[in-house]
């Protein structure tokens, strides 16, 4: 397990990583206004993280322009198709080997933010009553998260929406698996099947299953993070772990330990939140899982920078302890 941070070339944050002890670094991409991730920004990106002692693993997400006619089954999809391509090669020789992505074609789901936690820390929260008065006013990339391509203007059911993401593997994850790319799908958070009259299909353990599935390869699986499969309706987090662990399609992890499920939940510090962390380790353990697996959103804690580096420092320092520990203990 390679603990590491969503990273930027900041030499001040990179200094903060170092601090830490850690070692590798995830990190978004941009892409060119033709839509293709460029070569040579990533080496010189690559390069600089190198320089400080980090390796860039995982790159998260692939920006969503770059796909948004594919998600949406719009004309043009076909030539953002051979864009998507031409990245994942480019991706390929520049030493990176999981290209996470996402399709939820409305985005993240918030509403609120706010000093509700502990000591007044300010915790993310997602409440399907409070969303149903302002759908709008939920999704993340309106609140400056974005770009995202759309408002709905039509309803999508979830099998249009899965027929179009089927479409997108099966082009894209005979590519991907000739360069030695993984390519793994973030799951819909908040995980609602339906927001705006749009399909979200990665809300459930079927649901992931089924992108597994649909293209057969060891190159098409999931970025799993723990905190929004742990707000899925009555899911199992350690169970997920080891159901697509043991399949070994869990390509990238986030930590994350939430309370609560939905249609109500907040995004709590990881010793107050619902999951067994310590069982979860385990289970990571359990699978054979050496891949990255990345401290995931935050609580707001007072004197912190923009960059929240004091609250991530205490997550940081828990996953370490929990994997350490768990390590001189054999794993039991």
């Amino acid at each position: 397990m390679k603990i590491a941070l969503h990273a930027s070339l900041d030499p001040a944050h990179l200094q903060f990583m170092q601090q830490m002890g850690l070692r590798h670094v995830v990190s978004g991409v941009d892409a060119s206004p033709e839509g293709v991730v460029e070569l040579e920004p990533m080496q010189r990106q690559r390069e600089a993280y190198a320089k400080a002692g980090m390796s860039w693993d995982v790159i998260e997400n692939l920006p969503a322009l770059c796909y948004d006619k594919l998600m949406f089954g719009l004309p043009g999809r076909d030539a953002q198709i051979e864009k998507v391509c031409q990245s994942i090669r480019n991706i390929a020789k520049a030493g990176i080997e999981v290209l996470q992505y996402q399709w939820m074609l409305l985005g993240g789901l918030r509403t609120e933010y706010s000093p509700t936690g502990r000591g007044g820390a300010r915790y993310p929260r997602f409440d399907m009553e409070v969303a149903k008065r302002m759908p709008a006013a939920a999704m993340d990339w309106l609140r400056g998260g974005g770009p995202y391509p759309h408002l709905p203007d039509r309803d999508m059911s979830q099998q249009e929406v899965l027929d179009n993401l089927v479409y997108f593997l099966e082009r894209i994850v005979p590519v991907a698996e000739a360069e030695g790319v993984k390519v793994a799908a973030h799951p819909d958070d908040a995980p609602v099947p339906y927001y705006m009259g749009v399909g979200r299909i990665l809300v459930d353990e079927a649901g992931m299953q089924k992108v597994i599935d649909a293209v057969p390869s060891a190159h098409n699986g999931l970025g799993f993070c723990m905190g929004t499969i742990g707000t899925m309706d009555r899911v199992d987090v350690v169970q997920a772990i080891r159901r697509f662990g043991g399949q070994q399609r869990i390509f990238f992890a986030h930590f994350r330990n939430p309370r609560g499920q939905v249609p109500k939940f907040d995004e709590v510090f990881p010793d107050e939140g619902d999951i067994d962390m310590v069982a979860a380790v385990r289970a990571f353990n359990e699978v054979g899982f050496d891949g990255v697996i990345r401290i995931d959103h935050c609580p707001g804690v007072v004197g912190d920078n923009g960059r929240a580096d004091r609250s991530f420092a205490f997550q940081v320092g828990y996953l370490k302890g929990l994997v350490n520990a768990i390590g001189e203990l054999g794993g039991n």
